[in-house]
């Protein structure tokens, strides 16, 4: 089966969790020096958190066969140098071919909330990229449940 990616925005991505963008308004506090905008997005973390770096590497063709998921976790994504397509399955839409992809560029952030599942990043437009993973310390070792799923290519 072949799905084809959306550029994320909020409407489209608020099933899965949120997607931070850039502020469109007035800045919380400026100077001649900088713009400040607080409080654009939030999450919720219980206990320490962790920051890794995912390295992903360009297939032949985009496809994932297996998925991820956290239940004791919100899960942060940041492209660092490339974007990315981002596959995602809610869990109530299990069992059924209910996959969605998500285009990430430079600049945006994914807040993806507990439970949903989620494949491993594909890069656009650059034969490996890399992002910034933060959640609830320990999640790798703690709380991650891994499926196959019938294969997916991403277009």
């Amino acid at each position: 089966m072949k799905i084809k990616s959306e550029h994320i925005n909020e409407s489209n991505f608020n099933k899965y969790g949120k997607v931070v963008l850039f502020p469109k308004g007035e800045p919380t506090s400026k100077a001649i020096d900088y713009e400040f905008w607080s409080d654009i997005s939030n999450f919720s973390i219980q206990g320490e958190t962790e920051i890794g770096i995912c390295k992903v590497y360009k297939q032949p063709e985009s496809r994932i066969s297996t998925m991820e998921r956290h239940l004791n976790t919100q899960e942060i994504l940041i492209p660092i140098d490339a974007p990315f397509k981002l596959p995602l399955m809610l869990p109530e839409e299990e069992g059924g071919n209910n996959i969605k992809s998500f285009e990430v560029g430079l600049g945006e952030v994914v807040i993806i909330d507990k439970a949903v599942w989620h494949g491993a990043c594909i890069p656009v437009g650059k034969e490996e990229s890399s992002y910034f993973v933060i959640f609830r310390r320990n999640t790798p070792k703690e709380d991650i449940e891994k499926k196959s799923i019938q294969t997916i290519e991403l277009v």
